[in-house]
C-alpha cells in the first residue's frame, strides 16, 4: 500500500472537521467505527501515524510474520490481517477492510493509543494449484464446521449434536480451515445485516445470525472416460428387463458384459488449476462450469434454497413451528427471503424465471445466479472423486445418501441408503424442523453427514433427494439455426421466460397452436454464460446431446429397468440414477429427483419438466468471483 504523508495535510483544519463530525454522530449514538486510511512512518520511532482528532491520534504498529515493518503489505501479498492476535492498548476493536485494503477501529477513543497490527501469509493448499477459495473482499465469513457436540437440545433425538460454526483462521497452517486432500471442502457464510465485524477467529458464530451457507467448488480439469463412446454413442437406453431390487440390476448387467456400477469403482480423475496456473496433463479437459464465468471458482449454496417466513427480516423463528413447508411455496420474485440453511423448509412451487431473478438479485456485487446444469455437475464429477466420496486410488466409491423428509427439510438425511427402487419408496419420514424421524436424521445429528457430498459437514447437502432442483439447463426451440432457449412446451406449462414453444400438443391440449408460438410477455433472457443450451430432439433418451461436464451422458451407458413389474425406468451407470433428458414435451432439466424415488435419487440423476411452479422444485443458488 502506498502511504498518504500526513504532515502534508493541514492538522488543524482536519482535526476540527473530524472532530465535529464524532461529535455529532456520537450525539446520535450511530457510530460504533470508522474506516481509515493509514498515514505515513514515523522514520524515528517507527510506527505509521493515523489521525482521529488533533489531540487523540492513533499509531501503528506493524507486523509481517511477527517481523515490525515500516509498511502493510500490498493487497497482491497473499497476507491477510490476523485480528485474533492484533489488538490496540486502549481496547479498541480491530478488523480490515480486504476491498479498499484499510483499517477498520470500532469503540474509538480520544486518547493517543498504540495498536498493533499482525499479518500473516493466507493459508493455501498447494494441490489447488492457486484456485483457493476467494471470499470476495470480506463479504462471505470463512468458517469451519465442528461435527460433534453433547447434545444441549431435547430437539436433537438420536445423535451428538453436530453442525456448530466457528470463524475460521484463514493463515493457520497447522490446523487449516480447508483440505481438499482430506476431503475437508471450504465454507463460508454471509451474516444477517453485514454482521461480518461482529466474531473473531475462533469464535461460535450463531446459527441465528446466519443467512446462507455455501461451500467452494476450486476450478479443476478432469480426464475424459471412454471417449469414443462419449462422442458416438449414448443415443438410447438398451432394456434390461424387470427387477426386484436395485443389486440385482447391478449382477445383471455384469452378465450381460455391460459396464456394472461405474460410481463405485470409476471415480473422476480431477486436477486442480487456477486460470493463471493452468498445468493440466494432456487427456484432461477444464470443466466448463469455469470457463463460462472464466472464474477460479465457485462458492455453491450448501443446501438447497429456503424461503424466510418472517416478516421481521429475521432468519430464525422464535418457535419453529410457527413455520409450515406449504408457506414456503412461493412463485415470486423476491431475493430478501432467500436463506440457504440447514433445517428449513426449501423454497419450492416457483417458476424458472423467477428463481432464476430471485437467485440473480440475491447478491448482485457477488455475481449470484440460479445454478447452471454444468455447476450442479461440477459439484458432482468432484464428489465422485478421491476428494470427495471415493478413497485415494478414485475407487470404493460411496453414494450421497437420499434426503428422504417429505416436508422438504434441508439437510437431512436417510438411516440407510435405500435398496429397493422406483416407483415408491416408502421409508420416508415426515418431521417438523430439527426433529429426527423414524428412518432419518436432521442436520443437526451427526449421522446426517452421509447425505454430504463428502461424508462430513464440510460438503453440500440435498443434492439427492429432497426436492427436485430445477437449473438453468434448456433445450432451444425447433429451428436448429436459432440457438433460441425454449420457454416451455407451451403457453399453460412454460418457465415464464420470453421464447418459442418446443411443443403445442402435450402437457397443454392447444389443438389450434402452432410451433412458431412465442411466449411475447415472459421475462427477458440473462446472457447466455447464465445457462446451458441444447440441441432440440423429441426423445427422452437423446442422450449423445449432453455437454461434457455436465453429468449427463458421460453418465452411461444407459439401460430401462422396471422394479417389481411396474413401468421400465431409464437409468445411468453410476448408481443406477434416474437419466432422462430434456425434449420437446418438457425443455428444461431437473437434478437430483425427490424424497419418494428411493435408488432412483442421486447425484447423477437427472430429469425433465416444463419450467412452471411445482411444489416439489426448488433451485440453487451460486456465487461466483
Amino acid at each position: 500500500m502506498k502511504l498518504k504523508r500526513f504532515k502534508e495535510k493541514n492538522p488543524k483544519k482536519l482535526g476540527i472537521i473530524l472532530f465535529t463530525i464524532s461529535c455529532i454522530l456520537l450525539i446520535s449514538g450511530v457510530i460504533l467505527y470508522r474506516t481509515f486510511a493509514i498515514f505515513q512512518v514515523n522514520e524515528t520511532q517507527n510506527m505509521i501515524e493515523g489521525n482521529i482528532q488533533d489531540e487523540g491520534d492513533i499509531r501503528f504498529m506493524v507486523y509481517i510474520d511477527d517481523v515490525l515493518q515500516k509498511d502493510v503489505p500490498s493487497k497482491e501479498s497473499g497476507y491477510s490481517l490476523d485480528t485474533s492476535t492484533s489488538y490496540c492498548d486502549n481496547g479498541d476493536l480491530i478488523s480490515w477492510d480486504d476491498e479498499n485494503w484499510e483499517v477498520r477501529l470500532k469503540n474509538i477513543s480520544t486518547t493517543k493509543t498504540k495498536c498493533y497490527l499482525k499479518f500473516k501469509q493466507i493459508y493455501k493448499e498447494g494441490i489447488l494449484n492457486e484456485a483457493i477459495p476467494d471470499l470476495m473482499n470480506g463479504r462471505l465469513v470463512p468458517v469451519v464446521i465442528l461435527a460433534n457436540e453433547s447434545p444441549s437440545d431435547v430437539n436433537y433425538v438420536g445423535g451428538s449434536k453436530g453442525g456448530k460454526v466457528e470463524k475460521a483462521d484463514i493463515t493457520d497452517t497447522n490446523d487449516p480451515w480447508y483440505s481438499y486432500t482430506n476431503k475437508k471442502w471450504a465454507n463460508a457464510v454471509i451474516l444477517k445485516n453485514g454482521k461480518t465485524d461482529t466474531y473473531k477467529v475462533g469464535d461460535e458464530i450463531l446459527e441465528s445470525d446466519i443467512e446462507s451457507y455455501f461451500v467452494w467448488i476450486p476450478r479443476y480439469s478432469y480426464q475424459l472416460q471412454n471417449s469414443e463412446d462419449i462422442f458416438n454413442s449414448y443415443s438410447g437406453a438398451t432394456l434390461l428387463g424387470n427387477f426386484t431390487n436395485v443389486a440385482n440390476v447391478y449382477e445383471e448387467m455384469k452378465k450381460t458384459n455391460q459396464v456394472g456400477n461405474k460410481a463405485k469403482d470409476n471415480g473422476f480423475y480431477i486436477e486442480f488449476g487456477s486460470k493463471e496456473k493452468d498445468t493440466r496433463t494432456e487427456g484432461y479437459i477444464i470443466h466448463p462450469a469455469f470457463t463460462a464465468f472464466d472464474s477460479n471458482g465457485f462458492w455453491a449454496g450448501k443446501f438447497e434454497t429456503g424461503y424466510n417466513q418472517n416478516n421481521d427480516g429475521s432468519v430464525m423463528p422464535p418457535n419453529a413451528d410457527s413455520w409450515s413447508t406449504s408457506d414456503a411455496q412461493q412463485n415470486t420474485i423476491d431475493s430478501t427471503k432467500v436463506i440457504i440453511k440447514p433445517n428449513v423448509y426449501s423454497w419450492r412451487g416457483i417458476q424458472i424465471a423467477n428463481a432464476f431473478y430471485t437467485s440473480y438479485e440475491y447478491k448482485r456485487e457477488l455475481e449470484s445466479h440460479m445454478m447452471k446444469n454444468t455447476e450442479w455437475g461440477a459439484v458432482a464429477y468432484l464428489t465422485n472423486s478421491q476428494y470427495g466420496r471415493c478413497d485415494s486410488s478414485n475407487k470404493n466409491c460411496s453414494e450421497v445418501r437420499i434426503n428422504n423428509n417429505s416436508n422438504y427439510i434441508t439437510g437431512y438425511s436417510a438411516k440407510e441408503e435405500p435398496l429397493v427402487g422406483a416407483p415408491v419408496y416408502n421409508s420416508t419420514d415426515s418431521t417438523t424442523l430439527n426433529q429426527d424421524g423414524e428412518n432419518g436424521f436432521n442436520y443437526n445429528n451427526h449421522t446426517s453427514q452421509e447425505s454430504s457430498t463428502t461424508g462430513n459437514y464440510t460438503g453440500i447437502y440435498d443434492m439427492s433427494g429432497g426436492a427436485w432442483e430445477y437449473v438453468m439447463g434448456v433445450m432451444q426451440g425447433k429451428d436448429d439455426n436459432s440457438k433460441t432457449p425454449a420457454s416451455g412446451p407451451n403457453s399453460i406449462n412454460n418457465s415464464g421466460f420470453k421464447g418459442p414453444y418446443s411443443s403445442c400438443i402435450e402437457n397443454g391440449g392447444l389443438d389450434n397452436c402452432n410451433e412458431d408460438i412465442q411466449n411475447t410477455t415472459g421475462r427477458e433472457w440473462p446472457s447466455s454464460k447464465y445457462y446451458d443450451l441444447y440441441d432440440y430432439k423429441t426423445s427422452e433418451e437423446n442422450y449423445n446431446r449432453g455437454i461434457l461436464g455436465d453429468a449427463t451422458k458421460e453418465m452411461g451407458p444407459f439401460y430401462r429397468v422396471s422394479y417389481n413389474n411396474a413401468t421400465a425406468r431409464p437409468i445411468g451407470s453410476y448408481n443406477a440414477d434416474f437419466a432422462r433428458f430434456i425434449n420437446s414435451g418438457a425443455p428444461w432439466f431437473e437434478r437430483g429427483v425427490t424424497y419418494t424415488d428411493g435408488t432412483n435419487a442421486g447425484i447423477t440423476a437427472f430429469s425433465y419438466y416444463t419450467g412452471v411452479a411445482l411444489n416439489s422444485n426448488t433451485f440453487r443458488i451460486i456465487l461466483t468471483p
